[in-house]
């Protein structure tokens, strides 16, 4: 059965982002269409790169790799043996897929698990082979351990890489690496975004998804293994630091997060005031971290179980359906609850029966409709959005 099917009738045109298991994420798909860029700007080139080499690269850093990009448990022990064997059978891998930068140095966004198996043996030493089909023989043996003869075979092995050049802007760059196919599931933008731009941020999203605030907020039903949660987390820290005045075109979004952790990776490093021409509006990251967790709490507090979901509590009670997660909701109540007074929302609390009857219409209208769907992207959206519940904030807090 197609996991889409499993509906409720609230919308049918919702559907799920999709899990590395194939099932429902528990958030909402975000559909749009990045503007056309010049084809002329591709610049791409096919390289053949010796599995010694490789490991060189990997000891001087000259590779690059995140950590595990959809789920760090994907490949057991025995997985990455039968990698091994293949490289001992002589049976060729598939293409790796890799950026460069004007150092030469490549970055892995598809393969990281091969990559990473291969690591782990060769230079880490940090498995036995086991579950061989073919040469099990050499089952039991650490690479140190092999004869010599195949470990000749593994060393001269030559990977094929795809590597997209520098000189290819970098949303050409992420546009290209969406388009690739990994086993029937094509990579989401945050699981690039994270192979791109490892470093600081991206393990401050794992630590703020991990965090009890966050779990709580959304019912841990958030399936992270595509990254789906930290992309949301992501949303509140590109909208805390840069602000919305700084989303200045349409169907940015993905250059917007991807700035953010570029911002966040540097911000660790020494102070900035602006990057890729965008200023920088909060530089305080611990202030932006105190206000995540205290918009968290409040989003649990506020709306149970339906926190950042087109479905309030009070339709929940009429249709016992939650609708999933929606970004544009998760980006718009993180940011206002999290530069909420605390008087302010007190006074949101005692009124909460009436702010979700407000809600519930406000759903249903057309704009707001397409604010946190068919617009989210665009620049009409994430203003309108804002604006539309900033204003029942401010009319029942006011009352």
């Amino acid at each position: 059965m197609d996991p889409q099917s499993e509906k409720n009738g609230f919308d049918e045109n919702i559907r799920e982002e999709l899990a590395a298991d194939g099932k429902l994420s528990g958030v909402e798909e975000e559909i749009y269409t990045p503007y056309p860029f010049d084809a002329e700007k591709i610049s791409i080139t096919s390289r053949k790169i010796s599995l010694s080499n490789v490991v060189r690269r990997l000891k001087r850093e000259l590779i690059r790799a995140a950590e595990i990009q959809r789920d760090k448990n994907l490949w057991d022990d025995g997985r990455k043996s039968r990698l091994i064997e293949s490289l001992m059978l002589k049976i060729p891998l598939p293409l790796f897929y890799a950026a460069a930068d004007k150092n030469d140095e490549l970055v892995i966004v598809d393969g990281l698990q091969r990559i990473s198996a291969i690591r782990e043996y060769i230079s880490e030493k940090k498995f036995k082979l086991e579950s061989l089909e073919f040469l099990r023989e050499l089952e039991g043996k650490k690479y140190d351990e092999l004869p010599e003869g195949m470990k000749i075979r593994i060393e001269e092995t030559e990977l094929d890489f795809v590597v997209i050049n520098p000189d290819s802007p970098p949303e050409v760059q992420r546009n290209i690496f969406k388009r690739l196919n990994t086993g029937g599931l094509p990579l989401t933008d945050q699981e690039i975004r994270h192979a791109l731009y490892y470093g600081p941020a991206a393990k401050l999203l794992k630590e703020l998804v991990d965090t009890e605030e966050f779990q709580a907020a959304t019912t841990g039903s958030v399936q992270d293994s595509r990254m789906a949660a930290r992309e949301l987390v992501l949303r509140f820290l590109a909208f805390s630091i840069l602000g919305i005045e700084e989303y200045r075109k349409n169907e940015e979004m993905d250059s917007f997060l991807s700035d953010t952790m570029q911002i966040i990776n540097k911000m660790k490093q020494e102070p900035i005031d602006s990057f890729n021409n965008r200023r920088i509006k909060n530089k305080n990251i611990e202030e932006v971290l105190k206000k995540f967790t205290l918009a968290m709490k409040r989003s649990a507090k506020l709306f149970d179980d339906c926190a950042f979901r087109i479905s309030t509590p009070t339709f929940k009670s009429r249709s016992a359906y939650r609708t999933p997660i929606n970004k544009s909701l998760f980006e718009v109540w993180s940011i206002l609850l999290g530069d909420m007074p605390e008087r302010q929302f007190d006074a949101l609390w005692s009124k909460r029966e009436t702010l979700f009857k407000k809600l519930d219409d406000l759903y249903k209208e057309f704009s707001l409709k397409r604010y946190i769907g068919p617009d989210s992207t665009k620049v009409s959206g994430v203003k309108g959005r804002h604006e539309a519940i900033d204003k029942i904030i401010n009319e029942l807090v006011q009352e």
